[in-house]
Formats: C-alpha cells, sequence, structure tokens
C-alpha cells in the first residue's frame, strides 16, 4: 500500500499544511517489519486519517531517542483522579520522564505535561492554536516515541502516555481493525466510526491504533477541563468530550473481538485488560467531568453516554465488562 505524505509539516486535526509531497510506501508482508523503521524529521512521514503519524513510520528525532528518560521538567501531579482498586490495579507501568522544559502561560499543567514528554525535536510538528487538539495530538508523538523506543515486548506494540510520567506498553494483539467495526452496533457509530474503523485500509493489521486514538481523544479532554477548571478557557463552544466517549466504545470493540479472535492473547497477557480497565475509568471519569462544563455541553454526547450507560444497543458492550470485570466495575465505571 501506498500513501502520499508530506515531510516536515505542521499536523491539524483532519488536514496537513500544504507543502511538497513524497511518497512513503509500507511494504513487507510481515507487520513487524511495517513498523520498526524510525526515520528523521526531513524523512517522509505517514500520517493516519486526521492527521497524526501512523505507528510504524514514526518520525523519529535525528540522533538516538532510545536513552533512559532524563529528569523530569514538569511537576508531579495527580494520576489524572483515578483512584482504582481491583480491575486496573496490575497494570505494568512505565515511569517515562520529561523530554523537554518548553512550557506557555495559556498552556494549563495538562498540556505542559504531554508537550514536556514529546521529544523536543517533535514539538514543533504537533503543534497547534486549538489547545485541545494541540494534546490529542501531542500525545501521538509521545505514543510513537513509546513505541519506537520503550518496547520491551519481542513484538509489534504501541505505547499510551496517561499523564504525570506514567506510560503502559502493550502488545499487538492479531486481529485487524476490520474484525473490531462488526462489534459496534449502528445506534453507537458516531461520526468518527467510519473514519477510524473503516477508512486506514494500510493500517488494518495495528487494532491498537484504535486505542492510540482512543488515548489521545482523552487526553484533549483532560487538557479541556484542565483550563476550564482553572478559568483559563475562553474561546467559546467546543466539541471537546464526544471523541472521549465514542472511542470509549471502541476501545471496547477491540477488546470483544480480541476475545473471540485472539483468545489465547485475551485470556493469557494480563496488560491488555488490565490497561483496558484502568483508562477506561480515566476516560469515562474526565467525560463526565467534561459535559457538564458549559462550554463542553451538547445533547448529542449525552444522548450518547445515555445509550452506553442503558440503551439495548450498548447491551453487548455491559456484558463484556460483567464478564470480564465484575458487576461492581461495570456499575462503577459506567457510574450506573
Amino acid at each position: 500500500m501506498t500513501r502520499v505524505a508530506l515531510a516536515g509539516c505542521l499536523v491539524y486535526l483532519g488536514a496537513l499544511a500544504a507543502c511538497g509531497p513524497t511518497m512513503q510506501s509500507r511494504s513487507g508482508s510481515g507487520v513487524e517489519s511495517a513498523r520498526d523503521g524510525a526515520v528523521t524529521l526531513g524523512d517522509a512521514v505517514s500520517f493516519y486519517p486526521d492527521g497524526s503519524v501512523a505507528p510504524g513510520q514514526d518520525a523519529a528525532p535525528s540522533g538516538p531517542d532510545g536513552a533512559p528518560p532524563g529528569p523530569d521538567a514538569a511537576p508531579p501531579g495527580p494520576d489524572a483522579g483515578v483512584p482504582i482498586s481491583g480491575p486496573g490495579t496490575n497494570v505494568v507501568w512505565l515511569s517515562y520522564g520529561a523530554q523537554n522544559a518548553q512550557t506557555d502561560g495559556s498552556w494549563g499543567p495538562v498540556l505542559t505535561d504531554i508537550v514536556q514528554h514529546c521529544p523536543s525535536a517533535w514539538v514543533n510538528i504537533y503543534w497547534d492554536a486549538d489547545k485541545v487538539t494541540h494534546g490529542h495530538e501531542t500525545s501521538h508523538g509521545v505514543h510513537a516515541h513509546l513505541r519506537n523506543s520503550y518496547n520491551n515486548t519481542g513484538g509489534p506494540a504501541n505505547g499510551f502516555y496517561v499523564l504525570w510520567n506514567q506510560a503502559a506498553i502493550v502488545a499487538e494483539p492479531s486481529i485487524w481493525i476490520h474484525d473490531v467495526a462488526p462489534y459496534v452496533p449502528q445506534a453507537l457509530q458516531g461520526f468518527r466510526y467510519s473514519l477510524y474503523l473503516l477508512s486506514s485500509p494500510s493500517w488494518d493489521d495495528t487494532p491498537l491504533y484504535v486505542w492510540d486514538e482512543w488515548n489521545a481523544y482523552t487526553n484533549g479532554t483532560e487538557v479541556a477541563v484542565d483550563l476550564a477548571n482553572a478559568g483559563m478557557w475562553s474561546y467559546g463552544w467546543r466539541d471537546a468530550c464526544m471523541g472521549t466517549v465514542e472511542f470509549v466504545v471502541y476501545a471496547i470493540a477491540v477488546g470483544m473481538a480480541v476475545r473471540d479472535l485472539d483468545s489465547t492473547y485475551f485470556t493469557g497477557y494480563p496488560q491488555f485488560t488490565e490497561f483496558l480497565a484502568w483508562n477506561l475509568r480515566r476516560s469515562l471519569d474526565v467525560f463526565r467531568a467534561c459535559r457538564v462544563i458549559g462550554d463542553f455541553a451538547w445533547t448529542d454526547q449525552d444522548v450518547y453516554y445515555g445509550e452506553v450507560q442503558t440503551g439495548a444497543s450498548a447491551a453487548p458492550f455491559r456484558q463484556f465488562l460483567v464478564q470480564t470485570y465484575g458487576q461492581a466495575f461495570a456499575t462503577d465505571v459506567l457510574d450506573l
């Protein structure tokens, strides 16, 4: 599969700044070979449908980037307000320190934390004037660095930065994104469904691409809530919450597909189910905090969340949570 790529461009949600096109091929029959080659910022880079760098062809800073992180540039913060016990307790965490010391008075602690955990040579690539998009896209850069430089699984994996120097590496299951799409009923197919689950054929063999987007949307919502709570949001209404709750559904759908199609991985690799549980708590907690903020309120997201909680179409998702984690977890995480 050959994709048009733009080298050295600013990245935006849904668009790329105009610059000279180059071609980048994703070739080879092996999954690992499609992911193990980093390139420098001056080379061609392939992008996700929303403009973010795609896994396996991640932009990398010139020079080695596999050294352990240095001292943290940002002060530690709360672990995203997620007090957990039971499911999610046993995630294997990576302590991942800051990669630069950049600051901006308009960012707030959460966006500052995300930017400071992106390799310094990449920071300008992921910048955006919209603070939520800035946090979302920069999270993709952090994830790219994690999977390129901290993957110790022995195979394809993805990395997820969940704020405050904490990250997780999760090995890729042996399914395809097209396996995930049928698990999402029409009533839960938000407007991002087609873009991310149906329109990414060149990344079909990278199912945790869906989780990469899930975590990036969650981090973007964290930025929005942080700025609003600090009285620093002055940009009017924005869709800052819907992507997170929509991707909660798609993230669970990945779990359902893996359970059915890669059962050995599902039952024998607890990092997958543990991180899913932990990040479901975080995502839904920050979504609920976001949806009640005036500038982020939206009837559409309330209706969608209500369907997830009690709607007939979401019954298989709730059943998955009960069967995998127990009724108490399902009741708590969905705030039933």
